[in-house]
């Protein structure tokens, strides 16, 4: 990649797609292999760039989803209009410019005649601040030296390490470092968009990694980035992505939840104490830092019997509190202004942006937009978030350049609750080219009692203990609550034999627990909801995925009961029905990865094969055999089994 501009290349229309498309293939070498699902999407994605439509497609598992848009991409760029690329994750936006963009623009180089370019943007926090580094992590280094606890020794050495980072950095974006700091250690060298002074102010603003990354951003011809950030900016003044033709959303079916959140707001008692300790440490007086401090207890004693609540309007002893902690912050934050702003003062001006983001939320939740639901969630969150995204995004990004959504899971009912123009679309879905029929069985436990029953538990647990000793581990198990999860994984221990079982929220990361799951079959993995969709575990690691339950939001989630009570009398069937559709697929997924995996996935609940719903449930899953049979998914795990063992006993030639 350069930062220079380059010449236009000819029109896309004038670069067959397909050809484009059996380059990229190529350049995988032995791995590479022509799918005709993805040329028919490469095919639709060029199209919709071409005339600026909306395309949303449904792309199984294998497909090759990314191949399929980044050429299309690549050619539109060539052609001289900017495309942005918006994933799901920070780790999926990495590995498209870690991986997938350079073996792209190496296929396509010859065919272009001159190189594809491309650029990452992430949110500010992402990046080093030269700044806070300098004036606030180095005080900490500095400082060191007396008696340290393990901990502050362990900060300490990723402070060093990142000193050594900062000179030989490009970009100054923490993916880069081998080992992921500590995120108070990161929270000390970086800042959030709120946070930063602006680059005019800051004495560092000239070669800020933030700043740079958007001038190289706007330059480009790609752009790489989150759905977070982009719907930040989509919300806000448009200044991160400026004008572009086309926006490519990836694994698309978590649009809406990241709308929600972004066109939302949070105020928490965290807020409040943090401002209060940011405050005091920019040299407020502790009077006022106190009074801001004492609203983040009395807030904490206000929401707590509210917890799981769904609020008609902000009213009588919380109206107050928040219109309290309106003044108090007001007069935090006038304080921290009336000692200056220049450049001695740059820390003060960072708090004094945090207090004036606090009032923003804190005048918005007092006076809410119409459609807004006010939530309390959690340990003391007040939230409030949009009912309905769909007339958010109408407004402001259908039919303003081409969009293109995709994901393995992307039902046509996502058209209505995105806003998507009924009459100006297209929606194509691509099947997988893996055998599913031939190497995977769907397997529901139907002689279960339901999953209300007392008697349901002891029975799931039974259940999988015979499906996991047929299998000897290799398992995922996927849990709707951390009380399920946590009791199955007690059984599990005490009651299967030379299997060890490994559970989410231990001593593990979730990244870590995949590997151990990777390094030794005879291992079970137990996860909870962020392990039902992004999870890779391709080959013979993982031959058995059991549901627990079918994954209905809870009755008393209150954004969910909000949105059921705006659906009226079908909300079953409107809501909660297409949301689990689409999450049991995202879970069902995480079984074949490959066209050589073979497994059962084994849902624990008999509702799957007996409710009216079912057919609802089942048709987006990949077409697997189907059964109710234990005896049939034991045999079908044994199989899996002695082959594993076979083929680890044959001797190498």
């Amino acid at each position: 990649m350069s930062d220079e501009p380059w010449d236009l290349a000819p029109p896309t229309d004038e670069l067959d797609v397909a050809a484009a498309l059996d380059d990229s293939i190529a350049a995988l070498g032995h791995d590479g292999e022509r799918r005709d699902g993805q040329a028919e999407m490469a095919a639709a994605v060029a199209e919709a760039m071409a005339d600026g439509g909306t395309l949303l497609c449904q792309a199984g598992t294998g497909v090759g989803k990314s191949l399929a848009y980044l050429v299309p991409a690549a050619l539109a760029a060539a052609a001289g209009k900017r495309v942005v690329i918006a994933t799901a994750t920070l780790a999926l936006q990495d590995q498209l410019v870690g991986k997938d963009l350079p073996l792209v623009a190496a296929g396509m180089a010859q065919r272009l005649g001159r190189p594809v370019r491309w650029e990452v943007l992430k949110g500010r926090n992402n990046y080093l601040c030269r700044h806070r580094f300098g004036e606030h992590a180095q005080q900490q280094m500095d400082l060191a030296g007396g008696p340290a606890t393990p901990s502050e020794l362990a900060r300490q050495r990723q402070l060093a390490e990142i000193q050594q980072w900062v000179p030989r950095t490009r970009t100054g974006d923490r993916s880069e470092l081998a080992v992921a700091p500590d995120a108070r250690v990161w929270s000390s060298v970086s800042v959030t968009s709120t946070e930063c002074i602006g680059a005019e102010r800051c004495p560092e603003g000239h070669r800020c990694f933030a700043e740079e990354a958007r001038a190289r951003a706007a330059r480009a011809g790609i752009v790489v980035t989150n759905q977070h950030l982009y719907c930040i900016d989509l919300f806000g003044d448009g200044y991160l992505f400026g004008p572009h033709d086309a926006v490519v959303f990836d694994e698309a079916h978590q649009l809406e939840p990241v709308v929600t959140q972004v066109a939302g707001l949070e105020i928490t008692p965290a807020g409040f104490s943090r401002l209060a300790a940011e405050a005091r440490a920019a040299g407020a007086a502790g009077t006022a830092a106190d009074a801001v401090a004492d609203v983040s207890n009395r807030l904490a004693d206000e929401l707590g019997p509210l917890r799981d609540t769904r609020l008609g309007a902000i009213t009588g002893d919380l109206a107050s509190l928040l219109e309290l902690a309106d003044t108090r912050v007001t007069d935090l934050a006038a304080e921290l202004r009336s000692n200056g702003d220049d450049a001695a003062d740059l820390e003060r001006l960072r708090v004094g942006r945090i207090a004036a983001e606090s009032l923003n939320a804190l005048r918005a939740a007092l006076d809410p937009p119409q459609g807004t639901v006010i939530l309390v969630e959690g340990r003391g969150r007040l939230r409030l978030a949009p009912l309905d995204v769909g007339d958010l995004l109408a407004s402001r990004l259908w039919g303003r350049q081409a969009c293109v959504l995709t994901s393995a899971t992307l039902g046509p009912h996502l058209v209505g609750r995105l806003g998507v123009p009924a009459a100006d679309h297209t929606y194509l879905s691509v099947d997988s080219p893996f055998d599913y029929r031939a190497n995977a069985l769907l397997y529901c436990a139907r002689h279960l009692p339901a999953p209300t029953s007392d008697a349901y538990r002891n029975a799931a647990i039974d259940e999988l203990v015979e499906l996991v000793t047929a299998v000897g581990g290799r398992t995922l198990a996927l849990f709707t609550s951390w009380r399920a999860l946590n009791d199955t994984a007690d059984a599990l221990t005490e009651r299967l034999s030379g299997i060890r079982v490994l559970r989410q929220g231990g001593d593990l990361s979730n990244a870590a627990l995949l590997d151990a799951l990777g390094d030794d079959p005879a291992t079970v993995v137990c996860g909870t909801m962020s392990f039902w969709q992004g999870v890779d575990v391709a080959g013979s690691a993982l031959s058995l995925l059991a549901i627990d339950r079918l994954p209905f939001a809870r009755p008393n989630e209150p954004l969910a009961a909000a949105r059921r009570e705006a659906a009226g009398r079908d909300a079953f069937m409107t809501v909660d029905v297409p949301n689990a559709a689409d999450m049991l697929a995202q879970g069902v997924g995480r079984l074949i990865r490959t066209t050589s995996d073979r497994g059962v996935v084994a849902v624990l609940d008999s509702r799957l094969a007996t409710a009216g719903y079912r057919s609802r449930l089942l048709d987006p899953l990949p077409p697997m055999r189907r059964s109710i049979d234990q005896a049939e998914a034991v045999e079908f795990l044994s199989a899996i089994r002695d082959q594993h063992a076979t083929s680890a006993a044959e001797p190498c030639v």
